[in-house]
This record gives structure tokens, sequence and C-alpha cells, in this order.
């Protein structure tokens, strides 16, 4: 630690405004970035005989050097802190390491046909957004209930065409086939409006909206389109049921929650949209050197920076400081009306006694679970002649067929969680046929040369000594002085348990079958497999997909591109007649003729 009286000098003599500070270690790297009111009021205040908690004094004994940037106002402080974080990673932050932003169901209102699609980002594009939706499983049977319920279309083709086979979905009665102008925007735009009452919760609205549309059918001797109103009926009505309903209000509103226990912290964000709980999101705060207010503010500002959807009304557990500041910030961000509460009684105070709960069960889960990766982790310390328990272990694997679409690929766990963030994938580009060794060496070789080994406290290979040994000759080659930890998890012969080779030893490690890092180093090559597969399929599905299209005599790229939008996919295309062919734009009736013929050779 640099000399403290030091620190504190340059402390007191920041000039009093609002800006941000940074905390940088001996190796100068930033390990804390925060915004201050007053720089030298508030970074004075880690300065005190007794830290506010333990935390923050085992962050200030790594603190070397003190840097600061001054900003107009408060809300530029907490947009440079915002952007500072994201760029640095700060080791004490809190970061939202996991996120890889949630799903949104999205209509495209603005559309002339709008269609439903999922999404990851919100643009300011006029489209109604529902979410987000904390399960996967969650959003896709909610899409797969308001595609049976409301026909709307999922393709990205062209509006209106004339000619051409509608699509299967048309077929099957799940799209009313706006593509192929069977039906007009008026009739479509009305079932759109209902898909709008759906997502703002205007269930009585919705309900009346289909007997209406049921009744007119009915008066108009149309029975095919009145059962179909019905069923749509059943089906929301059926819906509604099944629907957990906290609240009465109708509002959209995120709950927060918080939890400590041994050390660690857990905040748990509630996403109730029209009086619903849609989902959570666990959000683990590690082991911060921040007071509760502070925690709470921190996930609020990383959180809504991500693009996320701001609701009406955010909860919280405790008052913040920066109340006014956030709340301008995150109405500015919504477009309209904004608040924040921290309630102490009725309704609402339920709702964030429900979130601190969730938290705490989250928080108690975690450390469960810490506990047993701990114990594996220092075992394979102990058994692989490790200087500390690997936190950080990346897997790496690779996938051919018969030496056709090489790919490769690594994995990240992380105190025991996978960072998906972290994963990479990549095309293997100098290595051909089925060499594992080459394909290796190539992975290897980019990785370690963009990006710093040192992060990584073990690297795990999918193979044995000859895996190690590539691995050997890439360090060498990139003259890395100081590399990270090696070793390779070999598949066991006839029935036996998978063997761990390192370094320089003729004889694999000593593993039970059973041991907790035996099993841990198991489930990190299982991911690497995962992962990697379905990077190489996706790849030779396009490749076979590409070199169908490109043996089509005649027929260009531009022309290759006009038939799949035409058509949606290779399967429509193949199943047209020549006179649909024809009418792709740009192909002509030779054209159409020769593709013709190529499908359809007898």
């Amino acid at each position: 630690m640099a000399d403290l009286e030091d620190l504190k000098a340059k402390a007191s003599a920041m000039p009093p405004l609002p800006g941000v500070y940074l905390m940088k270690d001996a190796q100068g790297r930033i390990i804390y970035v925060g915004k201050a009111k007053s720089l030298p009021k508030r970074v004075s205040s880690y300065f005190q005989k007794h830290p506010a908690s333990a935390k923050t004094a085992r962050m200030m004994a790594k603190v070397a050097d003190l840097e600061y940037l001054v900003t107009d106002n408060e809300k530029e402080a907490l947009l440079l802190e915002n952007s500072l974080i994201k760029e640095h990673r700060p080791r004490y932050n809190i970061i939202l390491r996991d996120d890889k932003t949630y799903p949104y169901l999205c209509l495209t209102v603005k559309d002339p046909f709008p269609r439903l699609e999922v999404v990851r980002r919100i643009q300011k594009d006029g489209s109604v957004y529902f979410g987000p939706f904390s399960s996967a499983m969650s959003m896709r049977q909610t899409l797969r209930t308001l595609r049976r319920l409301f026909p709307l279309r999922n393709c990205r083709r062209p509006e209106v065409k004339t000619g051409g086979r509608p699509c299967l979905n048309f077929q099957l009665g799940r799209c009313l086939g706006p593509c192929r102008g069977q039906v007009g925007e008026a009739e479509y735009r009305a079932v759109v409006d209902q898909v709008v009452l759906f997502f703002q919760g205007r269930n009585q609205s919705l309900a009346d909206s289909l007997r209406r549309d049921m009744q007119e059918a009915a008066s108009r001797l149309d029975f095919e389109a009145a059962a179909r109103s019905r069923d749509r009926l059943a089906a929301v009505e059926r819906t509604i049921e099944r629907q957990k309903m906290v609240s009465t209000d109708l509002m959209d509103r995120d709950v927060v929650g918080l939890a400590h226990d041994h050390g660690q912290a857990m905040a748990v964000l509630l996403f109730i949209r029209r009086g619903s709980l849609l989902g959570s999101r666990n959000i683990p705060l590690g082991e911060k050197p921040e007071a509760d207010e502070d925690l709470v503010e921190s996930v609020l500002s990383r959180y809504y920076d991500m693009d996320h959807l701001v609701p009406d009304e955010v909860l919280l557990p405790v008052r913040i400081e920066n109340r006014a500041l956030l709340e301008d910030w995150l109405r500015e961000r919504r477009g309209r009306a904004f608040r924040l509460a921290t309630p102490v009684r009725g309704p609402k105070k339920k709702l964030v006694d429900l979130a601190v709960q969730n938290a705490a069960a989250a928080l108690e889960e975690r450390l469960r679970a810490a506990d047993l990766g701990a114990d594996a982790l220092v075992e394979i310390q102990k058994r692989l002649g490790l200087p500390a328990p690997p936190r950080r272990i990346e897997g790496y694997d690779m996938s051919t067929l018969r030496g056709e679409a090489p790919v490769g690929a690594l994995v990240v766990l992380e105190d025991g969680r996978w960072i998906k963030p972290d994963y990479r994938r990549f095309r293997i580009k100098t290595a051909s046929g089925q060499d594992d060794y080459a394909m290796m060496s190539e992975v290897l070789g980019r990785r370690l040369a963009r990006e710093e080994p040192a992060r990584s406290d073990l690297i795990l290979l999918d193979g044995g000594r000859g895996q190690i040994g590539v691995a050997l000759a890439v360090i060498r080659d990139l003259n890395i002085q100081d590399p990270p930890p090696l070793a390779g998890l070999a598949k066991g012969r006839d029935g036996e348990p998978d063997r761990v080779w390192l370094p320089g030893r003729k004889n694999p490690v000593d593993f039970r079958a059973d041991s907790p890092g035996l099993l841990l180093l198991m489930r990190v090559r299982d991911e690497a497999h995962r992962y990697v597969q379905a990077y190489h399929h996706r790849v030779r599905a396009k490749t076979a997909t590409r070199s169908i299209l490109d043996d089509l005599p005649g027929i260009g790229p531009a022309r290759r591109k006009a038939i799949l939008q035409h058509f949606g996919s290779l399967a429509a295309a193949r199943q047209a007649t020549a006179e649909e062919l024809a009418a792709v734009k740009g192909l002509g009736r030779t054209a159409a003729d020769t593709v013709y013929r190529f499908f359809h050779p007898e």
C-alpha cells in the first residue's frame, strides 16, 4: 500500500466539484471507480480510522494511487462512472458480468403488417415491448401462446407480393398471409391491437374484443371465423387464470431485494408487468466495499444502463442518497413519467419483502454451491500442484467432421459459474484435414497472442500428453514468460475414469472416479464440447446450404439471395413451380426454368 498520508493529502487536494474517482493498485490497475457530488468529501471518507466495513478495509489495503475526473454535474458523473466500469471492469465494482441481456417480445407496430419477434435490445423505434423474461422457457411459452392466439407473420419477407406459395404457417392457420395479399391492412391491424391489449394486461378489454369478433362473424354466418374467435377467447381466459397476480394496480414495476450472509451480498430484481409477476433476476454482488444504499444504487445504474426497459416504478429496500439524481436519469431514459420509491408499509412493502426473501434464498443456494465448488477447487489445487485454487478455468475443445468445417471453442468457469460473455469461438484458418493438434495449436496461438494469459488460473485441454505438448510449443513460440498452468483431460480406456495429464509428467494424476475435483474438470470439458459442437453444426449447416445454391448454373449471388428472400427457405424454393420461380424479382423465365430443372432433374 502507498503511504497513507500521501493518499489522504491527494484526496483532500481534489477540487470540491462533482466527478469520478479511480483507485489503483501497485501495478497501476484500476480496482475501483466511484462517483461523487464533492470529490474530496467522498474520497476522504475512505480514510477514516474505522472503515465502514471490513470489505472497505481490504480494498483500501490494495490502493496505491488515486486519480479523478471532474464533470459538469452529478448526472455526467453517473454516466462517466458507468462508462469507466464497463471499460475497465474493476475488481471491487459491481459488474453484471453474466449479462447477455434478457429477451423481450417485440411487436413492430410501425410496420404496415407488424410481426412479433424476440429481441435483446430495446430500440426507440415505436415498437411495443413485453419483458424482460428471465427464463427462456417462459419466453418461448409466451411466444407460442401469442402465435397460437394471434396469427401474425413472423417472417422477414417483404409485406406484399403477388404470386408464389403462402408459407407453411399460413397453411396451418398460424399466419394471416399478408405477404401474399391474403389479408387487408385493417383486418390485420385489428389482430395487432388485440396483441397490444394482451401486452398491456388489459385482459377484460381483450376478451370483449374477441367476443365482438365472434358475434360479428356469427351474424355474417361466417362460422369458421366465429369458431376461431371463440377458441382464442377460451385460450386467453385460460392464460389469465394461470397468471400470478401480485398487484392490483396493473403498473409495470421492478422490485429490488437485497440480502447479506457470511460477508456476501445478493440482489434480486422482480419484474412485475401489469400486476403479474413475469420473472426475476439474481445479481450476485460478492464481497463489495459498499453500504446497502450504495449497493442498491450501483445495481440500478449498472442494470438500466444496459438498455433494459425502464418500468413505471422501481421499489427499493433502502433509501438512497442520490434518489433524485437516479430518478431524473431513469425518467430521461424512459422518456416519460417514472419514480423510485422505498415503501414502509402496505402492498408495495410486501412486494419489497418478497424480493428480499428471494434474495436471501438465492444467496443461501449460492453459498451452498460455493462450499461444494470450493472443495473441488482445493482438491484440484493439491492434485495439480497449483499455487492457489483455480478460481478461473478455461476449457478448450475442437470439432470437425472428416476435416470439414473445422472449428474450436473455449468456455470459462469462474467461481463455480459459467462466464458466457467470455466464451469464444474460432473458425480454423490454417489447419487442414482431421489434425486435432494443428487445430489446437492455431486456437491457442490466436487466444494467447491476443489475451493476457495470466487472467486464467488453469487452461484445460480436451486431450492428453499430445495436446499438452502442442500448448507448450505455442507458449514457447509466443515467448510467454509467465504462462498459466496447463492440464489435459483425456477419456479413460475400457470404462476407466477420465485421466488428467500435466506437462513433464509421464503418468496421469491420481483422481478418484467420484472426486469433486475430477467431476468439476469433467464439467468444464463437457461444456466446451457442447459449445464447440453447437458451433460446428451451425457452420456445417451454413456450408451445406451455400454449396447447394452455389451449384445452381448461371445463378449469381444476387439471384440466389432473391430466391431465398422470396421463398424464405431452400426447402420452399425446391417445392416451387416454374411459374412461381419466374415470379422472383430479377430471375426471369429462362433462369427460372434452369433453377426448376436443377431442383427436379427427372
